[in-house]
């Protein structure tokens, strides 16, 4: 019998985009290409790699499954909540995005792939598994376990990103590929990929060296997969609501509980807590922002919270249960933005903004809109009643734990594709606060 063959596809969401194709065979890479176009030229690569005797496993950086019309899958949501904090959330897929014509090119090419080579939609990977299998992969949240990055690798070209900054993005990411000669699997190989010059490349050649290397990624995750077998990978969501395979060794779950968020973060905001922290779903969806409005809520809160906090301080430490619970209460303002989201069945920032209606109730907060389209909703806070409350109560203190800490991680939970710059807050003696929402750009037609 042949040796197992690993595939990494960078699947295009359309034919009109070119998908990146990588093979990896005896530990070393043999293939890649950045010039992959419709579904038949991806078939054709598979075959001139897969002798018919050979098991494979074949990773897809694409939504394979999306059951859902709007909003985003469990897996897109339980990614972007343990993984955020590298800048390694997952945007959201649903039907509305990436149909065409009906049909989601991921579910056609599983469906082909089955068809023509046997190949079943497998997560977790079977250890050193006989048969053929295909699996959703996410490179960025793979990288920081891989590489024990911080966060994420800026390489993608974004508003902003200047072009030196991108290619020595690439170089660095040339870099990481080649230490995986040193891993556990062991890959080499790499030279044709790893020794071109990315400063020097422009457009379309930049492009296909991108393709390649998440393609290299792709391939070296279900690599890692097969040889270390299920308890080595984290599978998000399922295969019937659409699932993501990421690597995790045991060391991973260390550092998702005590890496900090810093990109995009200001000073004196806590960081977002992992998933894992709390648990999920404990409780009925919360309805009491529609019912009794925030201000009152967070009133109620207080006053319960805050003769809780001082008498846990004088027996653990004030800045420990301060601490514990600045984390609990970010934790809880993420899945309520997810929940929020899906009571709206809409994560838009036209929705977001809406919904702030229960955050002005009873005149709680003065905003003055500065800007808002599909993809900014800038405004001021020229009054905030929550800062007056928390002062009235004599905790003003509390007032950014209780309060202000919540806003970045409540579009987190409400849409990970959303990113919050806030420089000051009343809360903290400012004139005025500053909220500014981008929606991140999702690449024409890619995952």
């Amino acid at each position: 019998m042949s040796s197992p063959v690993f595939i990494g596809l960078d699947l295009a969401w359309s034919e009109r985009n070119r998908t990146g194709g990588a093979v990896i065979r005896e530990g070393g890479l043999v293939a890649a290409t950045g010039l992959l176009t419709d579904d038949a030229s991806i078939e054709a690569f598979i075959a001139a790699h897969l002798p018919a005797d050979a098991a494979a496993v074949i990773g897809v950086d694409a939504p394979l499954r999306v059951p859902n019309l709007g909003g985003r899958r469990r897996a897109d949501h339980e990614v972007s909540l343990a993984w955020g904090k590298f800048d390694a959330g997952a945007y959201p897929a649903n039907r509305t995005l990436l149909s065409r014509d009906g049909s989601v090119r991921g579910e056609t090419l599983v469906e082909r792939l089955g068809k023509r080579f046997g190949c079943v939609e497998t997560a977790p990977i079977p250890h050193r598994g006989k048969g053929r299998y295909i699996c959703e992969v996410f490179p960025h949240p793979a990288h920081v376990v891989l590489f024990d990055l911080p966060r994420t690798l800026k390489y993608k070209r974004k508003s902003g990103r200047a072009r030196e900054a991108i290619a020595a993005e690439f170089t660095r990411y040339q870099q990481l590929l080649t230490m995986l000669s040193n891993a556990e699997p062991s890959l080499t190989g790499l030279e044709p990929v790893t020794a071109l010059d990315a400063g020097l490349l422009r457009g379309r050649a930049l492009q296909e060296l991108e393709e390649k290397l998440d393609a290299i990624t792709c391939a070296y995750i279900v690599f890692y997969a097969w040889q270390h077998g299920p308890a080595y990978q984290r599978v998000y969501g399922s295969i019937e609501e659409g699932h993501i395979l990421i690597p995790y060794p045991a060391s991973i779950a260390a550092k998702l509980q005590n890496s900090p968020r810093t990109e995009g973060q200001t000073a004196g905001v806590a960081p977002l807590s992992p998933v894992d922290t709390l648990p999920v779903h404990t409780l009925p969806v919360d309805t009491l922002n529609a019912r009794i409005g925030v201000l009152t809520r967070r009133e109620v809160e207080a006053r319960l919270l805050a003769p809780l906090v001082a008498a846990l301080g004088d027996a653990f430490g004030r800045e420990e249960v301060i601490a514990v619970v600045r984390d609990a209460i970010i934790r809880i303002a993420q899945e309520q933005g997810s929940q929020l989201a899906q009571s709206m069945e809409d994560d838009s920032l036209a929705a977001f903004a809406d919904s702030l209606r229960f955050w002005t109730q009873d005149h709680a907060l003065e905003i003055e809109v500065l800007a808002q389209d599909g993809d900014q909703f800038d405004f001021n806070v020229t009054r905030c009643r929550y800062a007056e409350l928390y002062q009235a109560l004599g905790i003003p203190e509390l007032g950014a734990v209780l309060s202000c800490n919540r806003d970045w991680a409540l579009i987190q939970g409400f849409n990970p594709a959303v990113e919050l710059t806030r420089t000051q807050t009343i809360m903290q003696g400012a004139p005025y606060c500053d909220f500014r929402y981008r929606r991140q750009p999702i690449e024409p037609e890619k995952k």
